[in-house]
């Protein structure tokens, strides 16, 4: 798993849609501002082997269970905690707000079968997808 909590450690990703979509993403959320993670959020990039349960601490929110009703996915009553689910071409963009205000955390997960499948399931049932440049 990757933190990215300086807009440098984007450079170090290995994948160039990565890089491109991260930087963008950095640039929309700061308007020209310098980025400060404490205000506009972090991005966590989810690697094969890691486990949910790292994932969910990392990024301090359950994925499969609502946090308030206690609904598990699968559950017809079932709502993601996510903001917004994008499907890119090797990645799905997860975006958590866990408060009021622009604070949010991005979870970029790999569309690769060494992830939870229930993750990857929960992704693809609520996955907007987005054109491909962006």
């Amino acid at each position: 798993m990757k933190h990215i909590r300086d807009s440098s450690q984007i450079d170090g990703l290995v994948d160039p849609f990565l890089r491109t979509l991260l930087a963008s993403r950095l640039a929309d959320l700061t308007q020209g501002e310098p980025y400060d993670p404490d205000l506009h959020g972090f991005v966590v990039v989810m690697q094969p082997g890691d486990s949910l349960a790292e994932v969910e601490a990392a990024i301090e929110t359950p994925l499969l269970k609502d946090p308030v009703t206690g609904t598990e996915y699968g559950d017809p009553a079932f709502q993601p905690i996510c903001e917004y689910v994008g499907r890119h071409p090797r990645w799905y963009e997860l975006v958590i707000v866990p408060g009021d205000g622009d604070f949010g955390v991005t979870l970029m997960v790999p569309r690769n079968p060494d992830i939870e499948p229930r993750l990857l399931a929960l992704c693809a049932d609520y996955a907007v997808t987005e054109p491909p440049g962006v």
